[in-house]
């Protein structure tokens, strides 16, 4: 009876609580401000400014004050008040204009506090209050120029995710920019390029502001084809370059163009599949000029540009003819902001188009490949199987199950027809090294298969195997040739699935291809839209829990509608929900490649040794992967021994070294001394040989002389072994792919053979130091400063004093910045400010010439300058007493 009891006193509170909630929310609703009086105090306003005199503007802005005032003052509660306290803001604002007293300034400040006061729905009416008192109380305070633009940080960071988040971030450049600060303007450029890269307005401030650079923008707008058909991009130019040929028949532009169509017929076809160009003609030819590229033999598509250089594309991303502006195969655009021409001829342009990066067959391979969905019907961790494909094994429902296998009757495809099917679909890595001509023909052959065995087994119970591999299969198509036909059947096979039945979560492909048809209709992305809705109701149609491959396509959807805060927070939902699963091994080693995220928003530009440079120092740098990965394996030592992964790897870092000759080893010789003179011993070495024959790796290192200076260790099957596929191992036939794995047996890093290709630093140092630092910030922040000493002190030695008295004049050794700036930290926690500030000192001088090396400002100078500056407050400080 007491439980009964109790259940009914907290059911009659909740009923009290939302009782409560509903009246109050009613007696808001009440108190609203009607929007007829805010209007009419606005047009009274207008009208007050327009008189004539002073005295009767003066007269008139007074009366339209005092009725906003009374408005206010019987509306206290209303939650629409504070568009009445802008009305009042800006009708104090223009009393000021004609009677600058003492009492109106103070009145305005009032108001100005008040308005400042608004939650995040009315930041466009709070904006220019927040900027007057931001800029007036330092001012008061007597601050310079740097601390005036120190103060647009909190303040850009206050209006994000508000209507007015742009404007707030093009006001603060602009106030940077006369500061002269440099390093404000390169953060706002860097959250420009992160929350605004494709919005046309930000594009065109920036090229008007900052004259002189270069910067990328995802290259978005919607085309109609000289056939009449639509090309939208990014989304249907994702996976190869593609190079926009802006030109006109005017100027001597006749002559450019012949130029090109002569340099370009010099292309092999094999190069020719992995730069695409397309026309735009900037003369309203009814054609686009299309048949004047057929006479000059070239088969490009034809845009057509309605006002040529008048068109906002022309003047938003071009601005100049004749000329090719690049689009990187993630669909980003280099935008100079400065004018000039080409300054070689086509033929030797397109030869360096053709060596860049970013066109390299590999690269661009597996973009095609992830983007088509061939990772949604090629299971990595073995064989296809019938009756557990892996869009059945990836679906939530199949993971509640385990994963049980289908039933398969005698109304089922012939297994012998759906193996040959899926054997056009090659594994990974060797998928991204096919020709392009070997991928189609795949991609064809496995269309034909499809449609065959769907005209032969119309009512089989798993057609629906069949036609997913058929999605791919065409959308594979398209990504080669971006023939839209190929998506319009693959679009059709995808409604098929749907109206025909499939399993519970095997829809997923279906879906993805539907999605991409979605982005591409004329009322959902036209120009720089929204396609936010279109994506979030792909990923909703898979309930509450959606299985992380669903987060995945949602990822590569965000991608292809130049949405990088969609692609960035559905990356990261992925990674957050896989745990492991196989299904998602591939997608995981997609978004964890270094390579890939290194070019994913950067421009298809390089000039001098800075972009080599700062491309090594991304790649090499010590911040471990955007996963939380344990990985279990088991190798075998060259002596034929069991090595269990974590098992045997546990309490020492732990570096493996793969790849497939021999020389394994050879990327170790660098971090071999490093892993000696570690004072806690802590860090193993091992070359691991994606080979099974331990009699070929030795015979091989005997006749390369190859020495043993570390343990060696067999990878059992090769690149047929599931680690392979867990660790996303690329490009081992051409350079070792590094697994870095922390004392407690989670991944720190695995980097394919794709990065270490183009990383300059030494990236298994860098990862293991970063790690340092971040132990004893942890043994800091937890207080126990004894433990901090030992690890920083342990790492950095600190200086002998004997050593000075000494005959001997050895070679100090040099310390780390990270291993610096933690006993910096360390002597700080101390309290001893004077070996702070020298550790602190070093640490800046070392990092600031990294800086200067690579013509950048990176966030470890912004993170140390701001070290400095506490530790020599601190210092100053304590001299003083």
């Amino acid at each position: 009876m007491k439980s009964h009891g109790w259940i009914l006193c907290i059911s009659f509170a909740w009923v009290v609580y939302f009782s409560q909630v509903t009246t109050t929310h009613a007696q808001q609703e009440k108190t609203q401000i009607p929007a007829s009086k805010i209007s009419e105090l606005d047009a009274k306003l207008e009208e007050s400014k327009k008189a004539r005199s002073t005295a009767r503007k003066k007269l008139a802005l007074k009366r339209v004050l005092r009725s906003a005032e009374s408005l206010l003052e019987a509306n206290q509660t209303a939650s629409n008040r504070f568009q009445v306290l802008h009305v009042v803001f800006r009708g104090q604002q223009a009393l000021l204009g004609v009677d600058d007293s003492s009492s109106n300034r103070k009145a305005f400040l009032k108001t100005c506090h008040q308005l400042a006061m608004a939650p995040q729905e009315y930041a466009a009416l709070r904006l220019d209050a927040d900027l007057l008192l931001s800029q007036a109380d330092l001012a008061k305070k007597g601050a310079d120029s740097l601390e005036r633009a120190a103060a647009l940080r909190p303040l850009v960071e206050r209006y994000k995710d508000t209507d007015v988040e742009a404007k707030v971030l093009r006001i603060a450049m602009l106030m940077a920019l006369e500061f002269g600060d440099a390093r404000l303007i390169g953060h706002l450029k860097q959250v420009i390029a992160e929350r605004f890269a494709g919005d046309p307005e930000m594009i065109n401030f920036q090229r008007d502001k900052l004259a002189g650079q270069v910067f990328g923008a995802p290259f978005i707008g919607r085309f109609e084809l000289s056939d009449g058909k639509i090309l939208q991009c990014p989304l249907d130019i994702l996976g190869a370059t593609t190079a926009f040929y802006f030109w006109s028949t005017k100027d001597d532009g006749m002559a450019d163009i012949e130029e090109l169509a002569a340099a370009w017929k010099q292309v092999k076809p094999e190069d020719a599949a992995r730069l695409k160009f397309v026309s735009c003609n900037l003369d309203d030819l009814p054609d686009g000029g299309e048949s004047i590229l057929r006479k000059l033999g070239l088969d490009w598509p034809a845009i057509k540009l309605p006002g040529g250089q008048n068109h906002p594309i022309y003047k938003t991303y071009v601005r100049r003819h004749p000329g090719v502006n690049i689009v990187s195969p993630t669909g980003y655009a280099a935008i100079f902001l400065s004018g000039g021409r080409r300054s070689r001829g086509y033929e030797r342009n397109l030869q360096s188009m053709m060596a860049r990066v970013w066109t390299q067959p590999r690269y661009t391979s597996q973009l095609q490949s992830v983007i088509a969905g061939e990772h949604l019907v090629v299971d990595p961790a073995g064989e296809f199987d019938p009756a557990q494909p892996l869009e059945w094994k990836a679906s939530a429902e199949s993971q509640k199950k385990k994963a049980l296998p289908l039933k398969r009757t005698g109304e089922s495809v012939p297994v012998d027809k759906l193996k040959s099917i899926q054997a056009c679909f090659l594994q990974t890595p060797f998928r991204y090294r096919a020709s392009v001509d070997e991928v189609r023909a795949r991609y064809k052959k496995a269309d034909d298969l499809c449609r065959d065995t769907i005209a032969k087994h119309p009512k089989a119970n798993d057609l629906w195997i069949v036609r997913n591999r058929r999605i791919v299969a065409l959308l594979g198509l398209w990504r080669v040739d971006r023939n839209q036909s190929d998506l319009d059947a693959a679009v059709s096979e995808a409604q098929s699935l749907l109206d025909q039945g499939f399993p519970a979560g095997t829809d997923l492909l279906a879906r993805y291809c539907l999605a991409h048809q979605k982005l591409r209709v004329e009322n959902a992305m036209p120009g720089y839209g929204k396609p936010e809705k279109v994506i979030s109701e792909f990923v909703q149609e898979f309930g509450d829990e959606p299985p992380p491959l669903v987060f995945s396509a949602a990822a590569i959807l965000s991608l292809g509608a130049g949405e990088r805060i969609l692609h960035e927070r559905y990356r990261k939902r992925f990674l957050e929900n896989d745990h492991g699963n196989p299904s998602n091994w591939i997608a995981t080693s997609f978004f964890l490649n270094r390579y890939h995220r290194y070019w994913l928003y950067h421009p298809p530009f390089v000039a001098g040794w800075t972009y080599g440079r700062r491309q090594g120092h991304f790649l090499a740098t010590g911040k471990p992967e955007d996963a939380k990965r344990m990985l279990k394996a088991e190798l075998k030592t060259i002596e034929g021994k069991p090595f269990r992964i974590p098992k045997d790897t546990l309490g020492k870092w732990t570096v493996i070294s793969f790849a497939a000759q021999a020389d394994a080893h050879r990327l170790l010789l660098g971090t071999m001394k490093f892993a000696e003179n570690r004072p806690f011993k802590d860090v193993n070495l091992f070359a691991a040989y994606l080979d099974d024959n331990a009699e070929r790796i030795k015979s091989a290192m005997v006749e390369k002389k190859i020495k043993n200076e570390f343990s060696k260790l067999l990878v059992p099957g090769g690149m047929k072994n599931p680690i392979v596929q867990k660790l996303g191992i690329l490009a081992e036939d051409e350079r070792n792919n590094v697994l870095i794995l922390r004392p407690d047996g989670s991944i720190a890093v695995s980097m394919s053979g794709l990065t270490m290709k183009h990383q300059k630093d030494n990236v298994i140092k860098n990862v293991i130091e970063w790690h340092d630092e971040k132990a004893v910030d942890k043994v800091i922040a937890d207080g126990n400063l004894d433990e901090a000493k030992r690890l920083a002190f342990g790492l950095a030695p600190k200086p002998d004093p004997t050593d000075a008295d000494s005959n001997k004049k050895s070679k100090p050794v040099p310390i780390s910045v990270p291993h610096l700036r933690s006993r910096a930290k360390v002597y700080m926690a101390m309290k001893d400010w004077k070996s702070a500030y020298e550790d602190i000192q070093e640490t800046y001088l070392q990092v600031n010439s990294k800086a200067g090396w690579l013509s950048m400002r990176t966030q470890e100078l912004e993170e140390t300058e701001k070290l400095k500056a506490e530790v020599l407050r601190q210092l100053e400080k304590a001299n003083s007493n």
